[in-house]
């Protein structure tokens, strides 16, 4: 839990960024949103900017900022119906001494802004604030004939994402938390998972494991893909069994205190890599071991990527799979048809964090970087994802446009022979530190001797 000292810091630190000279800033939290066809709801999951300045997941609730007054937040009062079916909500007096703010009644809202019904005012987060007021009965308001200014809003709230990209002490202990819950359930995976198990299955052992650890919820959709599931980048699992010969790929994350943990780990169906597999997995490992070595403040995550591109491609080479050098594979993307992906992303509040393009920088619309999802130069305490993979995607190498621009430099018979073989992605979650870096997730096994020690406990045991 996030010290109320260090929120009114960093609350402190945006008011200052804003620098506003009149005006309001609203930040709501959000709403729970209904499962269709039952009176229940979706798990709720404030939104990232009302988590970062509020330090709080409350559903209804709007934090709110006058350059003179300061911040406030407000917050919704249990109906009785409310109290009958989900309970007596938050407590106000107990919410504010938590987070160092004074928590009004949801319905002062009305008067407070009414009040500002002549100055600019700017949301940010969340931007259905009518509907939100209207879910928790505070939306006689939004007949007032407010000054929203957009332009500020989008301002302001780029500013709270340049804040967030380095983390405080109590973020990364946070971020800590949610890693060591995310070794439990890999450990179990590398442990437990054996031939007839299916994809399910693992998903179910592995998040069982997570909550088991401490975790308040996953942090995005488990993915697990066994075989040729693996070469879909965001598989979700099936009823597909684990088969000795193939290669599993888990990546999933636990999420604790709001805060993001992101893993992937690839591994043998049976006892040990073999073959094909192992030669991959060693040079996936070796990318990626090389990209968190040269990860420091200063350096460019861009660099990064088309340096792990470079090392990816003449590791292909070496193996059979490509001809030519590494420098005009990757110039013409050609490496992308196996490694399509990004390098990682910025990890926080939201899997794929904020900030994750310096200002002023536009995605690129390259086969090999249009997916690159972070392009700023690194400094201490941003947590970046570091991930590299090698896939055989049959939707890329069955692409004609793709064969036909590559047939010179693709050996393709050996790649058609590989067309089940799935893929291998190893996934780290990395700490950038005043004079390098620290993997957050370190206590999860990725090296072939350590794997294969634990995938012998799944058959020996």
């Amino acid at each position: 839990m996030q010290q109320a000292s260090s929120l009114d810091g960093r609350r402190a630190d945006v008011a200052a960024a804003w620098s506003l000279a009149r005006g309001a800033v609203v930040v709501p939290s959000g709403i729970h949103v209904p499962i269709q066809g039952t009176d229940q709801f979706h798990e709720f999951h404030a939104h990232p900017e009302f988590a970062y300045l509020a330090g709080a997941q409350t559903p209804g609730a709007v934090l709110v900022f006058d350059p003179a007054e300061g911040w406030a937040l407000f917050a919704p009062v249990a109906s009785l119906e409310d109290r009958v079916w989900v309970g007596d909500g938050v407590d106000h007096a107990e919410l504010g001494q938590r987070i160092g703010l004074p928590v009004r009644p949801l319905a002062e809202f009305e008067r407070w802004i009414e009040r500002r019904r002549s100055e600019p005012v700017a949301i940010l987060g969340n931007h259905d604030i009518v509907r939100q007021s209207r879910a928790y009965g505070a939306a006689s308001w939004a007949s007032l004939e407010l000054e929203i200014d957009e332009s500020l809003g989008e301002r302001l709230s780029e500013q709270v994402s340049e804040a967030r990209r380095a983390k405080d002490t109590g973020e990364v202990a946070l971020m800590r938390a949610a890693a060591e819950a995310s070794a439990a359930g890999h450990l179990f995976a590398l442990r437990h998972a054996h031939p007839g198990m299916t994809e399910r299955q693992l998903e179910i052992e592995v998040e069982a494991a997570f909550f088991r650890a401490g975790a308040e919820r996953t942090a995005y959709g488990t993915i697990v893909g066994t075989g040729s599931n693996g070469a879909v980048l965001h598989f979700a699992p099936t009823d597909r069994v684990l088969r000795d010969g193939e290669v599993v790929l888990i990546d999933a994350g636990a999420e604790f205190g709001g805060y993001a943990s992101d893993v992937t780990r690839t591994f043998p169906a049976g006892r040990r890599f073999e073959g094909a597999h192992r030669d991959l997995y060693e040079l996936v490992l070796a990318v990626q071991q090389a990209a968190i070595a040269a990860a420091k403040p200063g350096v460019e995550y861009r660099e990064l990527h088309l340096a792990a591109c470079s090392q990816m491609a003449a590791g292909l080479v070496d193996l059979g799979l490509f001809k030519g050098s590494a420098q005009d594979l990757v110039e013409r993307d050609a490496h992308a048809l196996f490694f399509p992906h990004g390098l990682g992303h910025m990890l926080g509040l939201s899997t794929h964090d904020a900030g994750g393009c310096l200002a002023g920088r536009a995605p690129s619309d390259r086969f090999g970087l249009k997916w690159l999802r972070a392009d700023l130069p690194l400094q201490p305490g941003y947590v970046v994802t570091i991930e590299p993979g090698i896939y055989f995607i049959k939707a890329l190498l069955d692409d004609p446009s793709r064969r036909r621009d590559f047939a010179d430099c693709v050996e393709w018979s050996k790649v058609d022979a590989l067309r089940e073989f799935g893929g291998i992605r190893i996934e780290d979650d990395v700490l950038i530190t005043e004079s390098g870096s620290e993997v957050l997730t370190a206590g999860i096994p990725k090296t072939i001797p350590e794997i294969e020690t634990l995938r012998a406990q799944a058959f020996d045991s």
